[in-house]
């Protein structure tokens, strides 16, 4: 097996550069070994300040990954600004983006919430939820006893209008900093969400080119509630649209609050739609797979 010198520079707080997504995907073909002297290969974010610029001369090939709604640097220059993110010149890109752009691989957030390698967590994430449990599990099999959740710690407008509309039908309940009942760990927000008919999972933002879908929808739906969702109309690439309410289908918010409580007091409505399966014909997307993801870092090494 051909060894493959491997560092990871500019992640979120809590990455293990042993114990994560990109390390178990290059162990299926490579003898893995961490080097931040001499690396074939630097995987770097948007966080960390840019100690990815200590490699600009370096012949490594550079991998940008983004969790984050901020456009890839394909083109230079070398350091350019999108939103709120530093973002530097690399050699191929895994982001939410819906482009043609050569060395752009979409990759969204919520693929790295599948368990495809048995490992159960990488730390943050502290728990991913197993291949064969995307439409079975515990939490989708636990009664639900309560109307509505919201989980989130960044209040931005929609999220909060949305919260605060819906609870004048019935009372939402809400988990996070604003709550000042803030939690850590995926497995904490199953356990909670699994207790709820729906749940309000709106995007912090919508992508000017379509296409970012984190981790939001893809718990909700996998928690056994019927997600309220908001994000753009590109979102059939991914995901069954049937299985969940986006906002952006609706005229205003009025009208999908209007939809939320016909569902809510019809239950064989209700029972359709959370009974709909997150992918079209229960599979995931081809491009999600491993082996697509693999085999675009190993062109960039020939």
């Amino acid at each position: 097996m051909e060894t493959l010198r491997v560092n990871f520079v500019d992640f979120w707080d809590g990455f293990s550069p042993s114990h994560n997504y990109f390390y178990y995907l290059l162990s299926l073909k490579y003898h893995v070994e961490l080097d931040e002297l001499n690396p074939d290969i630097v995987f770097f974010s948007v966080f960390g300040g840019g100690c990815i610029e200590r490699y600009r001369n370096h012949s490594c090939k550079k991998i940008f990954f983004t969790g984050e709604n901020c456009r890839p640097n394909l083109t230079g220059p070398y350091r350019v600004r999108s939103g709120n993110w530093n973002t530097f010149l690399c050699d191929l890109s895994f982001s939410f983006d819906f482009t043609d752009a050569p060395h752009n691989y979409r990759l969204p957030l919520w693929v790295l919430q599948i368990d495809w390698f048995s490992r159960g967590g990488y730390g943050n994430p502290e728990f991913i939820l197993p291949l064969d449990q995307l439409y079975s599990n515990r939490y989708i099999s636990t009664p639900k006893s309560r109307f509505c959740a919201a989980i989130f710690n960044n209040p931005v407008s929609m999220r909060v209008e949305m919260f605060h509309k819906l609870s004048n039908y019935k009372p939402v309940t809400g988990y996070g900093r604003p709550f000042n009942n803030w939690f850590y760990g995926e497995k904490a927000k199953y356990e909670i969400l699994s207790a709820f008919k729906f749940s309000i999972c709106f995007e912090n933002s919508i992508s000017p080119v379509g296409g970012y879908y984190t981790e939001k929808l893809f718990h909700a739906k996998t928690s056994g509630t019927i997600p309220i969702y908001w994000t753009d109309d590109k979102c059939g690439h991914d995901f069954n649209t049937k299985s969940f309410l986006n906002l952006n289908d609706y005229k205003d918010m009025g009208e999908l609050i209007d939809h939320i409580i016909e569902i809510d007091n019809d239950d064989e409505l209700y029972q359709k739609i959370l009974n709909e399966p997150l992918f079209v014909s229960q599979k995931t997307p081809s491009f999600s797979r491993p082996n697509k993801v693999l085999e675009a870092i190993s062109r960039i090494l020939c």
